[in-house]
């Protein structure tokens, strides 16, 4: 269904990133293209746009390079709130550079420094980052020109600069990096790469990552690498004789009061068209890195599975010789085992939802109070520009259910969804296009000539859908 939405633009604005934090108003800063000038500062929302062009001698050496006028222009893929900061990088036509301004006055910048390692040089790579509570930065991304040097990087704050295996296919094979979350002891990351374990042709697994944020890097051995770094496999697959596995993780949402991670997962761009969501407990992803790892002597054996010696690993250091605040893991086995053999099963065996010919993007999650219970409500993004929500599974006999599609424009007009954000403090979505940002609100009935309302609960769906109420707050959602 299309209804009214409020929408937001200003010339120049492309390739909106995502925010990382909640927020309350719209502070954009403006991507720097040919067709910014004369705007320098703008309201969008009661909020602030502020240009970030790239310099003329980026730009210079960008061209030189043989790369397109498109791609010299300085794409934000940083933005993260720490404090009353903004900590933001952009690909500054591929001579990456971060920035940190004041979050209530954007132009005011506080320090400039490199972004290699930290972002992107291409706008068409994808990464992640984080910034911890301690100051560190952790970051996924390509860090390299050509993108052949992908690595999970440590920077700024008080521990030492850490990054995976350089060169080393083994512990990163041409990843997508998807999301990163800072969880306890560890720093968690979801990506989708092509399976090194997979000795039958080609194909892409998605994992699940993570390192201890206390580690400082061995001695002599892993030295300004990675001692704790482990992945596992991800299953999102449709259950049978011989299962339908949707390998590639395209977006994640973590709800940390319920430890659960939700994940869209699709088929291969070559493949048919389709797509599910997968829940994980984040408790699943612990057994898997308790568990044996999967190892692999030399290039002509098979992968085996290898005890594990240091099972229930919680980031424990030694404090002797000059091993002190080293982790307890053996740097020889660090270096060889960090594939982990058992894959990651999801809550229940078969997806909360799924869809053939069609490919969804981003995810979100509102967690809603029922009359007796909680239920959550799923956001998918497609490919061709619409929303769709959907009720998930209350237990592992129920099934979900499509409450609606929102259509966000016209047909005519519609487009890729680049980015999805949800701000529970005032029930709305916000939607990134290729350049505009709409707001779209959770609470929906007022759209609607009729819906289903019945005693104690609230509207979340449509007359046509099957499913029943809600309620939040006493209000409509």
């Amino acid at each position: 269904m299309l209804v009214p939405l409020k929408i937001f633009s200003a010339i120049g604005i492309r390739e909106l990133p995502e925010v990382k934090s909640e927020f309350s108003g719209c502070r954009i800063l403006r991507l720097g293209s040919e067709d910014t000038k004369g705007n320098t500062a703008k309201d969008i929302a009661k909020g602030k746009a502020v240009e970030w062009q790239c310099d003329e001698a980026a730009k210079r050496a960008c061209y030189s390079k043989g790369k397109s006028k498109e791609e010299c222009q300085n794409y934000i893929r940083v933005l993260l709130v720490g404090g009353n900061h903004l900590f933001t990088c952009g690909t500054n036509a591929f001579t990456p550079i971060c920035t940190n301004r004041t979050l209530s006055n954007l132009a005011e910048i506080h320090d400039q420094i490199s972004g290699m390692a930290r972002c992107p040089y291409s706008p068409q790579h994808n990464s992640t980052a984080l910034l911890t509570s301690s100051g560190e930065l952790y970051a996924a991304t390509a860090m390299d020109f050509p993108g052949r040097d992908p690595a999970i990087y440590r920077s700024l704050g008080a521990l030492p600069p850490l990054r995976t295996a350089q060169y080393n296919s083994k512990w990163l094979n041409e990843p997508n990096f998807v999301s990163s979350y800072d969880i306890g002891n560890f720093t968690y990351f979801f990506f989708r790469e092509n399976a090194v374990e997979h000795d039958c042709g080609k194909t892409v697994f998605s994992r699940a990552a993570r390192v201890c944020k206390n580690d400082i890097g061995g001695k002599f051995v892993l030295e300004d690498t990675w001692t704790t770094f482990m992945k596992a496999r991800l299953n999102c697959s449709r259950p049978g004789e011989i299962p339908f596995y949707y390998n590639e993780l395209q977006s994640t949402f973590f709800l940390p009061e319920l430890d659960l991670i939700y994940g869209i997962f699709t088929t291969n761009v070559n493949s048919i068209a389709a797509s599910a969501v997968c829940v994980f407990n984040l408790s699943a992803i612990t057994q898997a890195f308790n568990g044996p790892f999967k190892y692999q002597e030399n290039s002509r054996s098979a992968w085996l599975p290898y005890p594990n010696p240091n099972p229930n690993f919680q980031c424990g250091t030694m404090d002797q010789g000059l091993y002190v605040n080293l982790t307890e893991r053996n740097l020889q086995d660090a270096q060889k085992f960090f594939l982990m053999h058992e894959v990651v099963q999801p809550v229940i065996p078969i997806p909360y939802f799924m869809e053939d010919n069609s490919r969804f993007s981003h995810v979100v999650v509102d967690v809603v109070q029922g009359k007796d219970m909680l239920f959550h409500i799923i956001y998918l993004a497609t490919d061709y520009g619409t929303i769709k929500k959907v009720l998930a599974p209350m237990n592992q006999n129920s099934s979900s259910c499509l409450l609606e599609e929102i259509e966000l424009l016209p047909k005519s007009q519609r487009e890729p969804i680049r980015s999805l954000q949800i701000l529970h403090s005032q029930s709305v979505l916000f939607v990134g296009l290729q350049e505009h940002v709409i707001k779209v609100p959770l609470k929906r009935c007022l759209f609607y000539k009729t819906y289903r309302y019945e005693e104690s609960t609230s509207f979340i769906g449509p007359e046509k859908n099957s499913c029943r109420g809600l309620q939040k707050n006493g209000k409509d959602k």
